[in-house]
């Protein structure tokens, strides 16, 4: 639930008379000096400055990651400058949106599992946290990007998952710190074109810090600091409109449009990979059944007994899985599955098949000498010696099972998988 904000007429953010000093040992240093200024709701401020000039110390303060030294900070109504750390987190998460320079995506979770992540922190429901989460992405143009990891989007892309991550709490006031700073020229203008559109369609207000004058220029007001004051604080009547430069941009330069990464854009041959398809898995099982009915028929062909040639049905069994699953990985994924799909397929599926069907019986039983025989009584018997040694014993012996045949199985799919 969103906290009430107070009327419109009323300041959203309001500073009065703040200052900012750090002791560094004998030596004080003055960040901010009695900065007084407010901020409407559903404005669009840039502050700007060179570095050093307390920017990025204002966005702290603003951002209720720090508190002033002297000076009152009112955000939506509430004195915040005066809570302590815990009260603030819980102002922060339910007010302000962050976007970051760098973006701080979480590299192996999908854009959909990082911006759900906020949400999980207000301890909402699986279901009401994804759909809020699809929303957010649909919103910033990421429908369609949604199961990919940061590594395969484009910075663009990761930036505007970094905003969707912002706007999922439904926050009145979003703080970008140098949002455009890790982007070229024409990726920098997409993410402005985006925040102009929230701040004209949804009526979130904007502070947006950086230190290029054609972004501030995107700004209905520019606040400009110098050694810790506020020296030109001027409202922009006719802003500079980002969709429209971006446009011109890419009218007069064809070629920088085609070489920029597109929303269909290949998804890159290595790294950490989507979600492997469950056919693959599927594909796997198939396979090994496949190797081990055709090692069983030629071993009868001969007339020997298949339990005697046990290992070498397994054997076979390991390498036509592994065969068939990267060959069915590749057509499924258009691509060589990555090194993490590739310990993902070996992990999964030996989890699967050892919770499947006494699965973790046989994992036990192949660390156990085997009779060329045996029926149900010679199992028991097995099982029953493997547990007189120990409940812990045989659960070491269990994992050891596993994590051998998950390597095995990593090698042989990193086999059947060349770079070619």
């Amino acid at each position: 639930m969103a906290l009430a904000l107070p009327l419109l007429q009323s300041p959203l953010i309001a500073l009065e008379r703040v200052s900012k000093e750090y002791e560094t040992g004998a030596t004080v240093v003055r960040a901010m000096r009695d900065v007084s200024i407010s901020i409407a709701q559903g404005e669009f401020v840039a502050i700007v400055g060179a570095s050093g000039s307390g920017k990025s110390t204002m966005m702290n303060i603003l951002g209720c990651l720090d508190r002033p030294t002297r000076g009152t900070y009112t955000l939506a109504g509430i004195d915040v400058g005066a809570r302590a750390g815990d009260s603030r987190a819980i102002v922060r998460n339910r007010v302000i949106g962050f976007v970051f320079q760098g973006f701080n995506l979480l590299p192996r979770t999908t854009a959909l599992e990082n911006v759900e992540l906020p949400l999980q922190y207000r301890g909402l429901g699986m279901r009401q946290r994804r759909q809020r989460a699809r929303a957010a992405l649909t919103a910033v143009g990421l429908g369609d990007r949604m199961h990919h990891t940061p590594n395969q989007l484009s910075g663009g892309q990761q930036q505007r998952v970094a905003i969707a991550r912002a706007l999922v709490t439904d926050p009145p006031l979003l703080l970008a710190d140098e949002p455009t700073g890790n982007l070229d020229t024409r990726t920098s203008f997409e993410v402005l074109a985006l925040l102009q559109k929230l701040n004209r369609d949804r009526g979130i207000t904007i502070v947006l810090v950086t230190h290029e004058q054609d972004i501030a220029a995107c700004a209905s007001r520019v606040v400009t600091m110098r050694d810790g004051v506020v020296v030109t604080d001027v409202v922009q009547s006719d802003p500079a409109d980002a969709a429209a430069l971006l446009s011109r941009l890419i009218s007069t330069d064809e070629n920088q449009a085609d070489s920029l990464p597109q929303a269909d854009a290949p998804l890159p041959r290595s790294g950490t990979g989507a979600p492997v398809p469950i056919s693959v898995y599927a594909m796997m099982l198939l396979g090994e059944l496949l190797g081990d009915a055709v090692t069983a028929a030629y071993v009868a062909l001969l007339g020997y007994s298949a339990m005697k040639f046990f290992w070498l049905r397994r054997l076979v069994g390991e390498v036509t899985k592994a065969w068939v699953g990267v060959k069915w990985a590749r057509r499924t994924l258009g691509r060589r599955p990555s090194q993490d799909e590739r310990v993902r397929m070996a992990f999964w599926y030996t989890i699967a098949v050892t919770c499947g069907l006494g699965g973790g019986l046989l994992v036990a039983l192949v660390r156990l000498p085997l009779p060329a025989q045996w029926g149900l009584g010679d199992l028991a018997q097995i099982v029953l010696s493997a547990l007189s040694h120990g409940t812990g014993a045989f659960v070491a012996m269990v994992a050891s099972g596993i994590a051998t045949a998950v390597l095995l199985r990593y090698l042989l799919l990193t086999l059947f998988n060349p770079r070619s």
